[in-house]
């Protein structure tokens, strides 16, 4: 075959195979692709599309804000469903004070100031499931608290909830984790009901910020602040909009 042919007929087979090709990689294309964080985690893999860090920071900044102002803060934070970029980043770092960032998508990292857990938070307090007795023992040793011989398990000072409580039995993830805030401490929550990924929301998710209200109050908890800075302004109820919400642990008497 003469070579000038060869190439024609080479072009000519390039120009058919380019249209199939395109075709078949839409077809087979995902509906989105995986993002990694930083560390490596697969976020997308577990929510879809992932938050954006921005409106955390626009809505939880004065909050935290105000809290450090009063030192009403404290040196150990507890941030549940931290995801790529924990809204506890906002905090101040200072001398001893500790964070711990608990997500189902975490890889589990250890620093001198931060622990990331990768634990299912409906596993918290749940002995017999071989994740949490990891995670435990991971916060024991990073704490140097030795769970043998130290009973005390109220530790937390700050426990915050940033757009999680929709994909897990709320009930369930707020209760077990208050086992480990102490009288005084706070709890922080970011919810807004109806946002994220609704495929995956838990049937036992919260649906309706008052059903978070008369938890709190079964628990012993005095509400000190909520806002929702995303409802319509002649909009009246509370039901189901973007809530930021800071109660505190009643000491009791």
């Amino acid at each position: 075959m003469e070579p000038a042919t060869s190439t024609l007929l080479i072009v000519i087979i390039i120009g058919l195979l380019v249209p199939v090709l395109t075709v078949t990689s839409l077809i087979h294309k995902p509906m989105f692709e995986l993002r990694y964080d930083q560390d490596g985690s697969p976020w997308q893999q577990y929510w879809g599309e992932s938050y954006g860090p921005e409106l955390k920071q626009r809505l939880l900044t004065p909050v935290f804000g105000k809290l450090e102002a009063q030192g009403a803060i404290g040196d150990l934070i507890v941030d549940v469903g931290s995801g790529a970029s924990p809204a506890t980043q906002l905090l101040e770092t200072k001398s001893g004070r500790k964070r711990i960032c608990v997500d189902i998508a975490a890889k589990n990292v250890g620093l001198k100031a931060e622990l990331r857990i990768r634990l299912d938070a409906e596993k918290v307090g749940d002995i017999r499931a071989l994740s949490f007795r990891k995670a435990l023992l991971r916060v024991c040793a990073f704490l140097e608290v030795n769970p043998k011989t130290e009973a005390e398990t109220e530790r937390a000072d700050t426990i915050v909830f940033s757009d999680m409580l929709n994909y897990v039995d709320f009930r369930k993830v707020l209760g077990g984790f208050v086992r480990y805030l102490k009288a005084g401490g706070r709890m922080i929550v970011l919810n807004f009901p109806d946002r994220g990924n609704q495929s995956l929301f838990s049937d036992k998710g919260l649906k309706d910020n008052r059903e978070l209200y008369a938890f709190l109050e079964e628990r012993g908890f005095e509400i000190e602040h909520k806002a929702f800075p995303e409802r319509p302004r002649h909009e009246t109820s509370e039901a189901e909009e973007l809530i930021v919400l800071v109660a505190k642990k009643r000491v009791q008497a």
